[in-house]
């Protein structure tokens, strides 16, 4: 979850940083105690806050939670983390503006916005910055563009339970700010201070000039960890650590282009300087990555530890956008883009760390969406892989191929982006977001097995030498067709006394038709089962990419031919995608040869299918 922290915290800096400046994150470790612990306390009224705390009921996870958090914030150390960044936006709009930042990030109930360029920001993974408070609450300050004037613009939010105190019965949720009123209804508003009464809740935003938002956790801890010292925690610098090391393995592309810097850093009672200081940098781990994305295309492999080889997938649809109506300015027809893939070799020595043989997904956000599991080289090799899309590609070289793009680079970032979950961890055909913005039907398929094509371009486009990768026949189609000995069948099929037809596709009768860009599969219907000769049996035959799903987009079926007699047989061929055999008990066998096309835009040499039924 620490990682989720630091990637929800750093998208949103990079999302909101100002004009081209390089937006700086920094996590301070705050361990607090003595009279500044009281000082804290008293300010955001801990005692009021308290009494909510004890009046939650039950045994949930909040409530265990909140129990445990009573504890926390009883010992004689208090645990903060302490998130700043500058150089950003800060919490813009009023407390009622539901397009501005500090209404998104600190009042709605972890919704995400759906205006273009945004992101994610302030969605649904700000909830992490709760989950990792042991009383559930995250205070704010914020010195907002424009208006640094004004001073810092404070508030406070705890997502305790509803409960019943001895006055009132409550809603759930608790907020620190000003008494205001909305429609005759008391509520709490975000105040203006100072810095110097800022400074008591550790939110003065010391050192950093810029605009910016400062969030702070208190009773800080890592929920999914067990090895806490008495502090609740682990050892501070290792923490610190960790938070910079999740920063470069998930920002080395937006550390490398000059949009972000974070630090961590452990504060201590009593000393305004940091006790200790790290930063995120693109050390040996991440070095590989940025490496093959700075190389340029070309035909020559990387065959040797430190050789990288970088390619352009061209042709890879784009639906047309077709919503919101009311936007003409961000809608488009279909068109085509090109997604560089790239490859970096790595020494024996380095395939145990972590993320080797690997590809990062980016687009233009700067960030890893996630590392997808490469196929492994069969001379044992690791490797280190990217795959850059949308507004990425203005970070790499150049080429024709990413110059003569079919739609704007802005235009297919909008549509990975909205392929994203809410996780933002990878790119999904079925998010809402790009089902109700796009005319989605026809290229669902090609995005679903985006990771099985890069998959297998990586390994025989880029890491092996052109001569040693087979063209035809059946050493090609045992890498591209993932069946055993191609029967489809199951082990209750294999124990049924009722008749059955089974496809066995014989791989050394099979060839690839380079001239018709297909696959030529031969293969034989063979009835089975006790009760065969009494009765009919059915069978389907189709092909589908090779998808994480397992649901990949399906090929076309032509040029059926059977090699001999058709009768006691009948044949669907209705849909091009799936064949449907029948026969009746006096079926015996029989041959067949046909030609499987794939969808549109996928090389059949190098993109993994499957059978099916």
């Amino acid at each position: 979850m620490l990682e989720t922290l630091v990637r929800e915290v750093c998208q949103n800096s990079c999302d909101r940083r100002h004009g081209r400046e390089r937006a700086q994150v920094f996590f301070d470790l705050l361990l607090i105690k003595g009279e500044e612990r009281e000082r804290m306390l008293r300010a955001f009224d801990w005692n009021g806050l308290r009494g909510h705390i004890e009046a939650v009921k039950g045994a949930g996870g909040a409530a265990l939670t909140l129990k445990a958090g009573l504890e926390v914030m009883e010992a004689p150390t208090l645990v903060c983390l302490r998130v700043s960044d500058s150089s950003t936006e800060g919490l813009t709009g009023d407390d009622w503006d539901e397009q501005g930042n500090f209404r998104r990030l600190c009042v709605q109930n972890f919704s995400t916005g759906d205006e273009t360029g945004r992101g994610g920001s302030f969605g649904l993974g700000k909830a992490v910055s709760w989950m990792h408070s042991r009383v559930l609450t995250v205070l704010f300050s914020s010195r907002v563009l424009g208006m640094e004037a004004k001073g810092l613009r404070v508030f406070g939010r705890s997502e305790i339970p509803a409960r019943e105190t001895d006055d009132c019965a409550w809603l759930d949720g608790a907020y620190l700010g000003k008494l205001g009123e909305r429609d005759g209804i008391p509520v709490a508003e975000s105040s203006w201070q100072n810095p110097e009464e800022a400074s008591a809740l550790f939110l003065d935003r010391a050192g950093i000039e810029a605009a910016g938002t400062t969030l702070l956790i208190p009773g800080f801890h890592e929920p999914d960890r067990e090895d806490a010292s008495d502090l609740g925690i682990r050892d501070p610098e290792e923490l610190c650590r960790d938070l910079t090391q999740a920063a470069s393995k998930w920002f080395w592309p937006s550390i490398d282009w000059g949009r972000l810097e974070v630090q961590a850093r452990v504060f201590r009672s009593g000393n305004s300087s940091a006790s200790y200081v790290c930063r995120a940098e693109i050390d040996g781990l991440w070095a590989p990555f940025l490496s093959a994305a700075r190389t340029s295309p070309s035909t020559k492999a990387a065959l040797a530890p430190g050789d990288s080889a970088a390619m352009d997938l061209t042709g890879f649809p784009i639906p047309p956008r077709i919503r919101p109506a009311e936007r003409q300015e961000l809608l488009h027809d279909s068109g085509e883009t090109a997604i560089r893939l790239a490859a970096t070799r790595v020494s024996p020595a380095e395939a145990c760390l972590p993320c080797r043989s690997t590809i990062a997904l980016i687009r233009g956000s700067g960030m890893v969406i996630d590392y997808v599991d490469g196929n492994r080289l069969t001379d044992g090799g690791s490797y280190c892989a990217v795959a850059l899309v949308g507004a990425a590609l203005y970070s790499v070289p150049t080429s024709e191929a990413t110059e003569k793009q079919g739609l704007l680079p802005g235009d297919v970032e909008e549509y990975f982006r909205a392929a994203e979950p809410v996780t933002h961890d990878d790119w999904l055909p079925t998010t809402r977001r790009l089902r109700e913005s796009y005319d989605w039907r026809g290229s669902a398929g090609r995005l679903r097995s985006l990771r099985s094509e890069l998959r297998q371009l990586v390994i025989q486009k880029l890491l092996i030498a052109e001569e040693e990768a087979p063209n035809h026949g059946p050493e090609l189609l045992m890498q591209m067709l993932n069946f055993g000995k191609g029967k489809v069948s199951s082990p209750a099929a294999e124990r049924s006394n009722k008749p059955r037809l089974e496809i066995h596709l014989d791989r050394d009768s099979s060839w690839f038709d380079e001239s018709r860009g297909a696959w030529s599969l031969q293969g034989e219907l063979i009835p089975h089962g006790q009760g065969h000769g009494t009765g009919s049996a059915v069978a389907g035959l189709s092909f589908r990419s090779i998808a994480d799903s397992g649901m990949g987009e399906a090929w076309r079926i032509s040029a059926m031919e059977l090699l001999g007699s058709d009768k006691n047989l009948l044949v669907d061929d209705s849909d091009s995608r799936r064949l449907v055999f029948s026969v009746d008990g006096s079926f015996t066998s029989l041959p067949f040869r046909c030609l499987v096309t794939p969808p549109a835009g996928v090389d059949p040499s190098i993109s993994g299918f499957r059978q099916a039924g």
